[in-house]
């Protein structure tokens, strides 16, 4: 019985790497039996061991920096299943464990399996009928290697589809710990400059930068602008907060403003000082490679704080919600996808585990259809800014070698105020 870890990511995808031993050590130092190297900084040294207990294996995370998560949830001890996605270290290496059973050795299948002899001429038993087992054998052998060589050509089709294609955990699994959870509050105010109410609203947005750009919707941050208070009323926006995933509600980050998008484009760029943090897997700016049809998903926080009190969860973590593309239009993508108040802002990301959009809105008379803002929007926002806070990422490349995004005509119209495309986050 052994155990086996896929690279899923980084220079080193696609390989294996297989243990016998009973208990295998994982970290960044050299000494581990799965070294995960120098260059994954998101690992500590000896960042957990795993276990051989009777028939299943057991990963225990050894109070590292960065936590351990499996499936997206952060662990610090628990029984491994074949298929688990264990990430060392938020944004860290992401690995498939998996299980291999040793093969029966000949002589044992032999033992167990005994061949028959020939019979005695003395025999009294009756002789088999040979040519009937044979016959039958030829057939269940030409039946095997027609289905084999079928499983072959159907495999080598669906590679060659798309080799890159990822399952829906292992999206969640790469882009998870890079969605935040945003909580804005704002006052209303009369003519006479007096406070009239204070009102709060959440969503959700995504790390593109370890500094700590955020991507998410301008109406989060400005709802008055798109849900008109009463004449002769104003607002002013009061705060704004980030919570981290796997954090608690008191652990916010404040954050600021850092750019705005134009009210016909409804994109805003946060920022928090939050230290080294995940960013998402990548972007997919090119709006020519998103299909009708296309499988998607969308991470956020449906429901703000009334689904966490629901729940009674103590710390934050984001939903998967799965939908396909229903059509690519000029100013947005729509999807058929039940989206709710908390998911604005949210990436919407495809099978390769790229962000293809923002999710904004939702049409009130049909639920299952969502509108997404094509990620290239962020491009005129946030292209020099990201190239110079962090050059050397794989997210920056990605940006940087994207074409720059130039609104059509229809984009620049007044923006929908209608109750076809309410702007709630």
């Amino acid at each position: 019985m052994r155990a086996t870890f896929t690279y899923l990511i980084g220079p080193n995808k696609g390989e294996h790497a297989v243990f016998r031993e009973s208990a295998i050590s994982v970290g960044r130092a050299p000494d581990n039996l799965l070294c995960l190297g120098d260059g994954a900084r998101r690992v500590s040294s000896h960042h957990a061991e795993i276990f051989r207990r009777g028939d299943h294996f057991v990963l225990r995370d050894l109070g590292s920096t960065n936590g351990t998560m499996i499936n997206g949830r952060r662990i610090v001890v628990s029984e491994l299943e074949p298929d688990d996605l264990i990430e060392f270290g938020a944004g860290g290496p992401l690995l498939r464990f998996g299980v291999a059973h040793d093969a029966i050795p000949l002589q044992a299948q032999s033992e167990r399996f005994p061949t028959a002899s020939a019979p005695e001429s003395k025999s009294n038993h009756p002789v088999p009928n040979l040519k009937g087992n044979a016959t039958l054998i030829a057939a269940l052998a030409i039946a095997m290697l027609l289905g084999g060589l079928g499983g072959i050509v159907a495999s080598s089709r669906l590679r060659a589809s798309d080799p890159d294609t990822l399952n829906f955990a292992e999206v969640a699994a790469l882009n998870s710990p890079a969605v935040v959870f945003i909580r804005t509050e704002f006052e209303l105010l009369d003519s006479s400059g007096q406070v009239t109410s204070t009102e709060a609203r959440t969503g959700s947005g995504f790390l593109v930068s370890r500094d700590g750009l955020i991507v998410t919707n301008r109406h989060l941050i400005r709802d008055w602008e798109y849900n008109t208070p009463r004449p002769g009323m104003t607002a002013r926006l009061t705060m704004i907060e980030a919570i981290l995933p796997h954090q608690r509600l008191e652990e916010a980050f404040p954050a600021e403003i850092y750019k705005l998008g134009d009210s016909s484009v409804d994109i805003a760029i946060l920022k928090i000082n939050s230290g080294d943090t995940s960013v998402v897997h990548g972007i997919e700016a090119e709006l020519s490679d998103t299909n009708q049809g296309d499988e998607v998903v969308v991470i956020g926080y449906p429901l703000g704080l009334d689904l966490l009190a629901e729940t009674k969860d103590k710390r934050i973590n984001p939903s998967l919600s799965p939908g396909i593309v229903s059509r690519v239009g000029d100013d947005y993508i729509q999807l058929n996808l039940r989206a709710y108040h908390g998911n604005s802002g949210g990436p919407v990301l495809n099978r390769r585990g790229d962000v293809i959009g923002i999710l904004t809105g939702k049409v009130e008379s049909a639920p299952e259809i969502a509108l997404c803002t094509p990620v290239n929007t962020v491009l005129a926002l946030v292209r020099n800014e990201i190239g110079s806070l962090e050059a050397q990422s794989e997210l920056t490349l990605s940006f940087l070698n994207a074409k720059t995004f130039c609104p059509c005509e229809a984009s620049r119209r007044k923006y929908r105020r209608s109750q076809e495309y309410p702007r709630k986050g």
